[in-house]
């Protein structure tokens, strides 16, 4: 058993990761910027830690990366950090101790894709302030990683989706586009059918990570 902080807990991916890292047999802290309840109850959420922490301002005071630090974690997985300065004080607080950090990327590290499937051997041509940012990330963790430093792993989710309002292939939150697609009727996309957003569900991202937790070669 591995205790697990999970940053940003009670979001899309969490919602299913927290459940599945318990029912693993792992003891898990979870902590979220307030008291909202996950997006899909499950009863497995009694057995956790909850922490109530706003990560944007503890970021600001310099102390977030030291309270992670304190939770004395085997693995720290961060669904939440946007910023490479936010990466690195947190890389820093756990150098010390070197849990394994897993860090939710985003296909968005590959910006307008040339060519399909887009594999790990791709270039980053980042694009928009989060691409860029996540890319940075990337770059920061990976130096880390060969250094000695903190071990991490990057994972590259597409747009997540699971059962709330997710943006459709066209670009907007009308249903009745899914039931177009299933029925095979025509449907107008936009930039002529390249400018399509790259589902995957929410708990398809969670057991991702699960594996991660536990495959030593995913490792930078």
């Amino acid at each position: 058993m591995s205790r697990i902080v999970v940053i940003g807990a009670t979001g899309h991916v969490g919602t299913y990761l927290v459940p599945r890292l318990v029912r693993a047999g792992h003891e898990v802290v979870a902590l979220s910027r307030g008291v909202r309840d996950p997006y899909v109850p499950a009863p497995e959420w009694r057995d956790v830690q909850r922490v109530a922490v706003d990560r944007d301002a503890e970021d600001a005071a310099g102390v977030f990366g030291d309270r992670i630090a304190a939770l004395a974690p085997d693995a720290v997985i961060d669904m939440l950090c946007f910023t490479p300065g936010s990466a690195q004080r947190l890389v820093e607080a756990l150098r010390p101790t070197r849990p394994l950090l897993l860090h939710c990327g985003s296909i968005w590290v590959h910006g307008p894709a040339s060519r399909v499937p887009v594999t790990e051997d791709e270039p980053r041509t980042a694009y928009g302030e989060y691409g860029l940012a996540k890319a940075a990330i990337e770059a920061l963790l990976h130096r880390e990683t060969v250094a000695g430093g903190v071990p991490s792993v990057v994972l590259h989710p597409g747009h997540i989706t699971g059962p709330w309002p997710s943006i459709t292939p066209a670009g907007n939150l009308n249903l009745d586009v899914w039931r177009q697609l299933a029925t095979g009727e025509p449907l107008p996309l936009p930039d002529l059918g390249l400018g399509v957003l790259n589902h995957v569900h929410a708990d398809d991202v969670a057991q991702a990570f699960e594996l991660a937790l536990a495959r030593p070669a995913a490792i930078g």
